[in-house]
């Protein structure tokens, strides 16, 4: 597995997250709905969570990005996101175990939402036993109850 560490996002980073999330997931949208650069960069400014997200830092470089959002019973991870270069080192994984970590640890069940069309995250997420069911025509929610 890549060395990997998490830091804190800042309103500084809003580019690289925008960045991130287009180089990662501009061909799954454009086969859905097709991309509209002033409609994604809308939608970003709109949604872009600083508090919630975090930097993934390899090699003292920006790798990718991750989305969190937590209440007293759940953890929902979003916006995870890493660059091609970095993809299949085994980060993704090591990230969506540690919250799976916590969530048992706290007694939380864990959510997400993948693509349908996007086959290598849903065997992901599949891998590390998460629960696929339909939400709508273009995503899947996946869960892990860990509430035990």
């Amino acid at each position: 597995m890549q060395e990997f560490t998490l830091r804190k996002a800042t309103n500084n980073d809003s580019d690289f997250f925008y960045q991130v999330k287009k180089t990662v997931l501009k061909k799954y949208i454009e086969e859905i709905w097709d991309w509209n650069e002033d409609f994604q960069i809308q939608f970003h400014k709109e949604n872009f969570h600083v508090d919630e997200t975090q930097i993934v830092i390899v090699d003292e470089n920006n790798a990718g990005t991750v989305e969190v959002k937590e209440d007293a019973e759940r953890i929902f991870i979003s916006s995870l996101y890493i660059l091609p270069q970095y993809q299949h080192n085994g980060i993704g994984t090591a990230i969506c175990n540690d919250y799976i970590c916590k969530a048992e640890r706290e007694k939380k069940r864990i959510e997400l939402e993948v693509l349908k069309i996007n086959i290598d995250a849903q065997r992901l997420y599949k891998r590390l036993g998460f629960t696929l069911t339909e939400k709508d025509d273009t995503k899947y929610f996946m869960f892990k109850d860990l509430k035990k």
